[in-house]
């Protein structure tokens, strides 16, 4: 099976393999990825597919748009984002979530062979092309098959977790963070000479192992699975109970921070964009490859992030830079060369909820990433080499590939799709222009003609930026994300949307408002 550097598509062919081999043993193979059968895959498509009829609804198809678009990438970056107060209201916390649940709903596979971003000769990919060779191999319907899929071990009804590694230290950086036991890591492979298998985390989706805070999440789920069980629930109960808390908290608590509540409280009466008929289902691009990854603006480059790891400036600290959290993970950073999560190295979540305590908040959502994610690492910690390594490049060359329509462009058809529901502005070149992170991308925007035709990716960004001040997302990113995860949770076999007046029934800080810090305090990680 691969382990997947961010990014990474992998192949049926892998996927093949992985099934095969989990076949032909028993459930406690170490197999390192979620074996999902070609048969299961399910399409990408376009929101909007008129769109592509017209060459003005998409970017130019040239060599200056590959080289503009590299140069506008390179522009999409952040000095600050230091840890303390943040940037926005919202807790970090929100950041690796909206990660794990980018990983439950969408791996993309290949059937052929793509072409590489960085080709000097790259262009679109032709509509039958994509349609034929990429594929989702997750059931995207929120229904946690990252936590539940193979080769998550089982023991009975319970998920298996890891055990972390003791450092018996009595001085900080050392220490473990007060009241954790030793159930606090994934469980995993053992410590071998294969890259692709070596303390492997032993979980649905491998990325889910890509760094400390969302490899510390997944670990949440697993947690709260067995206090199910222990309640009394056998294993396709307490999966049900937990796939629909799940449900709610992406609704109602993640979105709602990120989107706008009125956008998503009018979607969830009636999706009007995305309602495929069931045996046409597909994933909107527009959403993958550019809408929902907006969250890579609100990463920060370091956070305080336990008694050990933080900006306090106490003997023995130092903050969590990305770096770290890369590092203190099997599938980026070879856990330090410990064969396990270190004991120091289990999160404190009270430092990323709004749980009562001082908490990281992430960046606004705006047209800067911060710097650690221009140096993103291979699958040995190694810094890729030039703009191999820098994502915002990485995400614009994507969405020109696979023939993203531009932000004008979709925000036009969202107008005339939902006149007399609600306005959708189009941004003008004027706001495009004042959502620019510096001068140098302004020149950038300008001289490529990205003002009055922008990558879809960079508009979402911009018109955060401009319409909300960073503070959440504006109008075509928050009806995209609202759509779209809406629609995914009615095809839920188990959705909270299906089921007449579902109300939470695990507790919660405030009766019928179930939100991810009460998820995390019945998981008692919090």
């Amino acid at each position: 099976m691969p382990r997947l550097s961010h990014g990474t598509v992998i192949t049926l062919e892998d996927l093949r393999e992985a099934r095969d081999a989990f076949a032909e043993s028993s459930a406690d193979t170490a197999l390192a990825f979620a074996a999902v059968r070609p048969a299961d895959t399910q399409d990408f498509g376009f929101l909007f597919p008129r769109l592509q009829q017209d060459p003005e609804n998409l970017l130019p198809e040239a060599r200056k748009t590959r080289d503009d678009l590299i140069a506008l990438g390179r522009t999409v970056r952040d000095s600050g984002g230091r840890a303390g107060g943040g940037n926005s209201d919202i807790p970090a916390a929100y950041t690796y979530f909206g990660q794990f649940v980018d990983h439950d709903v969408t791996l993309e596979t290949v059937s052929a062979t793509l072409p590489e971003l960085l080709d000097p000769d790259l262009s679109p990919l032709r509509r039958e092309d994509i349609k034929a060779n990429i594929r989702n191999a997750r059931t995207a319907t929120l229904e946690l098959d990252s936590v539940y899929g193979l080769p998550a071990p089982r023991t009975g009804s319970k998920m298996r977790v890891g055990r972390v590694t003791e450092l018996g230290a009595s001085d900080k950086p050392l220490l473990r963070p007060p009241g954790k036991g030793d159930a606090n890591d994934l469980p995993r492979e053992p410590r071998g000479e294969d890259p692709q298998h070596d303390r492997a985390a032993l979980i649905g989706d491998p990325r889910n192992d890509e760094n400390t805070i969302v490899a510390q999440l997944h670990l949440a789920f697993l947690l709260a699975h067995n206090r199910l069980v222990d309640g009394g629930e056998d294993f396709r109960g307490a999966r049900r109970t937990l796939r629909r808390h799940y449900q709610h908290v992406v609704l109602h608590d993640f979105l709602k921070r990120i989107a706008d509540p009125q956008i998503v409280d009018e979607t969830i009466e009636r999706n009007r964009v995305y309602d495929p008929d069931d045996d046409r289902f597909f994933l909107p691009l527009e959403f993958s490859v550019a809408a929902y990854r907006f969250g890579h603006s609100m990463v920060r480059a370091d956070y305080d992030f336990n008694l050990n790891f933080n900006g306090s400036g106490e003997p023995g600290t130092t903050p969590a830079t990305l770096g770290l959290l890369f590092t203190f993970s099997a599938l980026s950073g070879q856990l330090g060369e410990f064969d396990t999560l270190p004991e120091n190295w289990i999160i404190e979540w009270e430092n990323f909820l709004d749980a009562g305590a001082p908490f990281n908040r992430t960046r606004r959502i705006d047209t800067k990433l911060v710097e650690p994610l221009f140096e993103l690492p291979d699958l040995r910690g190694r810094i890729l080499p030039g703009d191999r390594a820098r994502l915002a490049v990485r995400n614009l060359l994507r969405g020109y590939l696979l023939r993203l329509p531009t932000g004008q462009a979709v925000a036009r058809a969202l107008r005339e799709e939902l006149s007399g529901v609600r306005d959708v502005p189009v941004l003008t070149q004027q706001q495009v222009l004042a959502g620019a992170a510096s001068e140098e991308q302004s020149q950038v925007l300008q001289g490529a003609g990205f003002l009055g035709r922008t990558p879809l990716w960079y508009y979402v960004l911009a018109e955060a930026a401009a319409l909300t001040g960073g503070e959440r997302l504006g109008p075509v990113g928050s009806t995209i994300l609202a759509e779209v995860f809406v629609g995914l949770v009615r095809r839920s076999e188990n959705s909270i949307l299906r089921s007449e007046n579902w109300e939470p029934t695990l507790p919660a800080a405030q009766p019928g408002k179930f939100t991810l810090a009460d998820l995390l305090r019945f998981a008692r990680v919090l």
